[in-house]
């Protein structure tokens, strides 16, 4: 009987080395791993995503530029990152920073996208000294303090908090006078949105220090909803993240001021944006430059902070190792990046 299947063996031995490859090829292509793939994204005008009721033409342009990431790649991608110097691999706990899930994730990157709008806002008309309305509308996990119950008991980050046992609570003071009124161990429901649809945990209170005060432990932002006077809209929908915050500014500034601020160059960046107009690190930035350069942009605005040069310093280095074809600029604010923006000579 063996040497019967060993003559089996010998007379179908091609077929099965054949079989054999199929099904490895079919589980390196199909089979997705727990890692996040990050390179160079896009570097796209900022104009045609950016509605305010204004006409400007502009000779050059204003750049926001992204990462690309890939997240479950297969055992294809993951050796083509590998061995990409322009690639990074990070498992999926490290890209989310530890979040609840990738859902949590996305949703708090759709929060960040929405909020640089609304901050773009803020900052662009009060830098132009005009009127905007503003409504805080909730309260949104950012993540989680040390000792939090939250998480363990159905809140996640990127939930937007609008009611505690029914109460409404609006912003971050309201809640935390709600919450004075408890002790550690009560357990408060909470409800408000996830994404877009509704959601609904009850949580147990905690000590948050030493001092006594009393709270569900997460790191909070507050939700706004901000009304120009102007009929502005935005399409960054298929962005995630606040990074583009400083670009959509410049470009809101420019169209209401009338003003080309590209002087007709190319001219990329990155940066948060806060309603001050202070220019905020982001993420990423080496992949950033790569793309800007790849679409031939003359200059880049760099987030500049004294007390954390993160940004500069990599972006230095990208330049450098990649020896990448365009002008480094440090910005610490809106106002620094309009003043370098009109001093640039025009572009033949």
């Amino acid at each position: 009987m063996a040497t019967g299947k060993r003559s089996w063996m010998r007379r179908n031995r091609s077929t099965v080395i054949l079989g054999i490859i199929i099904a490895l090829f079919l589980f390196a292509n199909y089979w997705s791993w727990p890692y996040v793939i990050s390179g160079p994204g896009s570097a796209e005008p900022v104009h045609p995503r950016v509605e305010t009721g204004y006409t400007l033409e502009e000779k050059g342009e204003l750049l926001f530029t992204t990462v690309s990431t890939y997240s479950k790649p297969n055992l294809f991608s993951l050796i083509y990152a590998k061995f990409n110097p322009r690639m990074d691999i990070q498992t999926e706990q490290q890209a989310t920073g530890g979040m609840t899930n990738m859902t949590a994730y996305r949703n708090l990157l759709s929060w960040m996208r929405d909020s640089s709008e609304n901050y773009a806002l803020l900052a662009a008309y009060t830098a132009l000294d005009k009127p905007i309305e503003v409504e805080q509308q909730g309260v949104i996990v950012r993540y989680f303090s040390p000792g939090s119950l939250a998480s363990a008991n159905g809140l996640q980050e990127g939930d937007i908090i609008k009611h505690v046992d029914e109460l409404e609570v609006l912003s971050v003071q309201e809640l935390s006078t709600y919450l004075s009124k408890k002790k550690a161990g009560d357990i408060v429901e909470v409800t408000g949105t996830r994404g877009d649809a509704p959601f609904k945990a009850s949580v147990p209170l905690i000590d948050m220090d030493q001092k006594g005060r009393i709270g569900i432990g997460f790191i909070s932002d507050l939700v706004l909803k901000v009304t120009p006077p102007d009929p502005v809209k935005f399409d960054f929908n298929d962005v995630g993240g606040p990074s583009a915050g400083l670009m959509m500014t410049l470009e809101i500034v420019a169209q209401l001021s009338g003003e080309d601020l590209t002087r007709g160059y190319r001219i990329a960046g990155t940066g948060t944006i806060d309603a001050d107009g202070t220019v905020g690190q982001i993420g990423g930035i080496n992949y950033k430059l790569m793309a800007a350069d790849k679409e031939k942009a003359d200059y880049f605005l760099v987030p500049y902070d004294e007390t954390s040069l993160d940004n500069w310093r990599l972006a230095e280095e990208t330049v450098k190792k990649l020896n990448l074809d365009l002008k480094l600029v440090p910005v610490k604010n809106l106002t620094e990046a309009v003043d370098f923006l009109k001093k640039l000579e025009s572009k033949a």
